[in-house]
């Protein structure tokens, strides 16, 4: 015999429709059929999922299961914001209910830093930064953000690792009173970035799916969509030729911010266009902590190299990361051995440095337990003291 969850089939509606949650999301999550879920949800049908049925639906739309048995009205799930999309995408149309689901979860991470910050009586910094001068000053708009972060070339140089760097770079801009966190379950060519716009604590969203030396960019890409007050979905990052004039302008200003032009030619010395390959790209990319498609661009932009000359090492760079990838996979068929994980490290890596220290600080307090660290974070309990150990350092 099967057990019936006898939840709340309002509640099970009212979820997906405020989440933005297409039937065919569910459906391709869950295998579930699409008239199945629609009788789940109508009071007149006596229909009712089975209890890990309704566990299954639970995690989809990623809530307590115990949440499908409550009023709908007593469910804080936050209307989506008003957001444009600058994405190029090769499909007319999209299902976005992945990104609805990761803009809701990032919604609600940001909620949890204000009302524990608030209960540890700790202060949030306001965003007030602008910038008084015209959208075609690239240098200047760079060297303002620069400025206001204070990003030093020094500490730059010196960073061992592009995780590093961008562990730094998150930090700074989370201390200008920026919410920066990364989201999960969205292919990368769907969306690489977002930004939402609020006085206080605005959001930037990183793809969790892209490499360090990407969200780097990323951050100071959708840095600048928030200093012009726009909130906005991104996909079309660092080599592209975007005909969006905005995302143009943002991945200029973000590759100006990393890699700037005076800084650039003066490690660049005196290397003429015909000497440039990828060795000398691969240790500019070393030296500034960035990928090796920026350093190609930012040698673009700034008259180094010309357009037959960039095509052709973005094309050995991709050639050379899909070799590389390859020869890993054929190590992990040949030893059955792969790549050891560092799960405090990757939620350091994914969540918020703000929300991580408030976890920290709230443990120290009593306001969190393990458990309740363990569920926002992702992770089991036996992580929780290294990833403490860890944010404690900070």
């Amino acid at each position: 015999m099967y057990i019936y969850a006898r939840i709340n089939k309002d509640t099970l509606r009212f979820i997906r429709e405020k989440k933005a949650i297409s039937f065919d999301y569910v459906t391709r999550i869950t295998k579930f059929k699409e008239e199945k879920i629609v009788l789940w949800e109508n009071d007149e049908s006596g229909k009712f999922p089975t209890i890990n049925q309704a566990k299954a639906i639970a995690k989809c739309y990623r809530i307590p299961f115990a949440g499908l048995y409550m009023n709908a009205s007593d469910i804080n799930v936050k209307h989506l914001p008003q957001m444009r999309n600058l994405r190029t995408l090769p499909d007319a149309v999209v299902d976005n209910s992945a990104l609805n689901l990761a803009i809701s979860d990032i919604l609600s991470a940001r909620d949890l830093l204000l009302e524990s910050r608030q209960a540890l009586k700790e202060r949030t910094v306001k965003f007030g930064m602008s910038i008084n001068c015209p959208d075609d000053n690239v240098i200047q708009w760079a060297r303002e953000i620069r400025n206001s972060l204070g990003i030093d070339s020094n500490v730059q140089y010196k960073c061992q690792s592009t995780r590093q760097f961008y562990l730094y770079i998150r930090n700074v801009v989370e201390n200008a009173g920026v919410f920066v966190h990364c989201f999960t379950g969205v292919d990368t060519e769907v969306a690489r970035g977002f930004a939402i716009y609020d006085t206080t604590m605005p959001i930037i969203g990183l793809n969790n799916h892209e490499r360090c030396p990407a969200k780097t960019f990323s951050i100071i890409h959708e840095r600048v969509h928030l200093i012009k007050r726009s909130s906005v979905i991104c996909n079309d990052m660092i080599d592209s030729f975007s005909a969006q004039a905005e995302e143009v302008f943002c991945n200029a200003v973000a590759g100006e911010v990393l890699v700037p032009r005076v800084n650039l030619n003066k490690q660049l010395g005196s290397y003429t266009q015909s000497e440039i390959d990828l060795d000398v790209v691969s240790s500019l990319a070393d030296k500034f902590s960035v990928s090796k498609e920026v350093i190609c661009r930012r040698l673009l932009d700034s008259g180094k190299i010309g357009q037959p000359k960039y095509a052709m090492l973005i094309a050995a760079i991709r050639s050379q990361f899909e070799n590389e990838r390859k020869a890993a996979q054929e190590y992990r068929k040949l030893t059955g051995k792969g790549i050891p994980r560092n799960i405090p490290r990757e939620a350091i890596d994914q969540n918020s440095p703000a929300l991580c220290r408030a976890f920290f600080h709230g443990y120290r307090e009593g306001y969190f337990d393990k458990q309740d660290i363990s569920r926002y974070l992702g992770v089991k309990q036996n992580h929780i003291e290294k990833f403490m150990w860890e944010v404690s350092k900070w």
